[in-house]
């Protein structure tokens, strides 16, 4: 038993797994935090100009949180998301909310919950009350 327990452990890279449901509490407020950001620009621009927010948070945020003890595979999870986020056609307000995106998802991923929560909410309420413009 004790064997099946070492290769456990030794799968996880250094992650303790006491702290597997503080890891789940970060993705779910950055999905929850991905979901208000899509919501709320949508709205304000009254198409879908943001896709898949609430799924590009929590997978920067998943890449944010193993990259945290490996430094090569953070470096091709970075090339990754700015490969996979790259478009030339998008306007600024697409820009934006991407960039938006990618810092919830590596805030919540590194441990910082509560700042990229206040964050977020800061920069929620500018969007709710300032007119979108591209």
């Amino acid at each position: 038993m004790n064997f099946i327990q070492d290769i456990f452990v030794d799968s996880l890279n250094g992650f303790p797994i006491q702290q597997l449901p503080l890891f789940l509490f970060q993705l779910v407020v950055a999905g929850i935090l991905g979901f208000a950001v899509q919501f709320l620009i949508n709205k304000k621009t009254d198409n879908t100009t943001i896709k898949l927010g609430v799924l590009i948070a929590v997978t920067i945020a998943v890449l944010c949180a193993i990259a945290k003890y490996s430094l090569p595979f953070s470096v091709l999870a970075a090339a990754a998301i700015l490969l996979f986020l790259k478009n030339n056609s998008q306007s600024k307000i697409e820009t934006f909310g991407q960039f938006l995106l990618v810092a919830i998802g590596i805030g919540c991923g590194v441990g910082s919950v509560v700042l990229t929560a206040v964050g977020v909410i800061v920069v929620l309420l500018l969007i709710a009350f300032t007119p979108l413009k591209d």
